[in-house]
Order: structure tokens, then C-alpha cells, then sequence
């Protein structure tokens, strides 16, 4: 069912006459879903508020958004329409978090799940394969699907600098959320040894580490070092 922008009085008029009549045939669905597209249905605010009223008007059913999602690039980056989020891989990311939070969100816990539009061709979750026909992967932002159940969330990526000919300080431990009293803790970490000459010149090194919860990245900007600018003047 599509709740349209405004439109929450006439849908919640749908859902009284079906399930009058579906229940006057013996029959009675177990879920009530509706579908989240912020240009068409409005603010995730008004996600909320649909989403609640439903749950409220009728209590005997779970909740579910069967179909959404959001485009990781067009646009020049911008929000799509009712949409704070950019059309990025990261505002992607955040967009579908916004809808997980609506579902979890709805009252009595009764909202069931988030199920994501998969047809590459609109507002595409996923990307094709360079080179191969046919082929599509997720964009890296799928990724809070796993996000959004894991128990323990690792800063997996630090960025850091130094110079030519120095070895870069790494920190000894990185962040985690605890995602069951969202508490942020510290954890080890081990670092893989540079290769040899990493530092000899400009340019960017990665080095990969290891935790108890993954493993994790550095990013090393190896920058030019101060006497690389000296200029002298007579």
C-alpha cells in the first residue's frame, strides 16, 4: 500500500474498508505494509507519522515498509524531494538507516521489517560491474543492512599523515559501539608492519590492522617533507 504525500487520511480510509471486508470473507492478514519513497510520500517525519497511525487505528498487526530506497548518485549529490540526505553512498547509507529507525521505532514494537526496492534501473541499490554484462553488486552502503544488526560497530577506518622518511604514529586502540547500551569503548589493535619504503615519496599508503571484533584500515598521507619547500631568495 503507498501512503502519498498528505494523503494519510484516505489511506487509513483503504485500510478500514479492506480489512472490514476481508474479515467479512473469514480472511485476516497477519502484516499491514506500506512503501517509503521521500519524493512521493513526504518527510521521514511523515514516515513516522504513518507508520504510527496505522499501528495505533489498527493494533492487531505488524508493521512493514515492503519497498524502499534511495539513489547513491544523479542529481549533482543533492537531497531528493522531502529528503535531507544527499544522493551520495554515504547519504544512501543514511537515508535507509532514517527508514530502519522509522520501523524500530513504531509503537508497541510492532514494526516488523524494511525490505529494499532490488531493480537496478530506479533509485538503484545496487551498480553494474564494470566489464561484465549483466552484472550487478551492491553499492558499499548495502552494508548497513549488516550494520543495522550487528552487535558490536568498529571504527574500521583512521586516517592519518607524516612526512618523507618518517614512520607514521598509528593509534594502539580504536573505537567500538556497543550497539545493546550504546556505550563506545576501546579496543586493541595490532598493525601490519609497512612495506619497505612506504615513506620514501609523496603519496598515500594503507595499512591493514587486526582486532578482536575485524580488521581494520589505515590511511596514510605521506606528505612532502619541510625542507622539500625551502625556498632560497637573494
Amino acid at each position: 500500500m503507498i501512503v502519498d504525500k498528505d494523503k494519510l487520511a484516505k489511506t487509513m480510509e483503504f485500510w478500514n474498508q479492506f480489512l472490514t471486508r476481508v474479515k467479512a470473507k473469514g480472511q485476516n492478514p497477519d502484516v499491514l505494509a506500506i512503501s517509503y519513497y521521500p519524493e512521493w510520500h513526504g518527510t521521514p517525519e511523515a514516515l513516522d507519522l504513518n507508520l504510527n497511525t496505522m499501528a495505533t487505528t489498527h493494533p492487531g498487526y505488524e508493521i512493514d515498509i515492503a519497498e524502499t530506497a534511495y539513489p547513491a548518485s544523479g542529481g549533482d549529490g543533492s537531497p531528493l524531494p522531502n529528503s535531507p540526505y544527499p544522493r551520495t553512498v554515504q547519504g544512501q547509507a543514511d537515508a535507509i538507516r532514517r527508514v530502519f529507525q522509522a520501523a524500530n521505532d513504531v509503537v508497541d514494537n510492532r514494526g516488523s521489517g524494511v525490505l529494499v526496492w532490488e531493480p537496478a534501473g530506479y533509485q538503484p541499490m545496487f551498480r553494474a560491474v564494470p566489464g561484465l554484462a549483466n552484472t550487478w553488486e551492491p553499492h558499499a552502503s548495502i552494508n548497513v543492512f549488516n550494520a543495522g544488526r550487528a552487535k558490536h560497530i568498529l571504527q574500521d577506518t583512521v586516517h592519518t599523515a607524516t612526512v618523507v622518511g618518517a614512520a607514521p604514529k598509528l593509534p594502539s586502540s580504536l573505537h567500538m559501539l556497543t550497539t545493546a547500551n550504546n556505550k563506545i569503548i576501546t579496543v586493541p589493535v595490532r598493525w601490519q608492519p609497512l612495506p619497505p619504503g612506504a615513506t620514501d615519496k609523496p603519496g598515500e599508503v594503507t595499512v591493514t590492522g587486526t582486532t578482536g571484533t575485524g580488521p581494520v584500515t589505515a590511511v596514510i598521507d605521506v606528505m612532502p617533507s619541510l625542507g622539500e619547500h625551502d625556498v632560497t631568495t637573494s
